[in-house]
């Protein structure tokens, strides 16, 4: 009887799956995002704080962005991590008040490509050793 009702707690009693994780993002988008950075949705910006998983998919998806030809030139003056950084920026600005279904990635690149939203290199400052004493 014990293995019974663990197996019918594993997926419900019609054979559905269980239920999505909070903060996954679902397995069918997370790969669509993987092959077309330009599908992730304000969404997974939102669910970035509830698992890594979330963070990595945002992650890889600002830097292939940052990688698009039409940047290559911002990637040259500022650096990919830069530009990637600005992407994000770009990602997260045009989300505030959109619906969780917004994809931000296209007018994000644009926005970046037209010098909007762009990360500044650390002051020179923070790049010398404190002073001693």
């Amino acid at each position: 009887m014990l293995v019974v009702a663990a197996v019918s707690g594993c997926g419900g009693e019609d054979g559905e799956r269980p239920a999505q994780p909070p903060g996954l993002p679902e397995a069918a988008h997370a790969r669509e995002v993987e092959r077309d950075p330009y599908a992730l949705e304000c969404g997974d910006l939102e669910r970035q704080p509830a698992s890594p998983e979330a963070q990595k998919l945002v992650i890889r998806a600002e830097f292939a962005l940052a990688q698009e030809p039409v940047l290559a030139e911002r990637v040259e003056a500022m650096t990919l991590n830069r530009a990637g950084r600005s992407v994000y920026w770009a990602l997260t600005e045009l989300c505030k008040g959109r619906d969780a279904s917004f994809r931000p990635a296209e007018p994000a690149v644009e926005a970046v490509r037209k010098g909007e939203y762009l990360v500044q290199p650390r002051p020179e400052a923070w790049n010398r050793p404190e002073p001693e004493g």
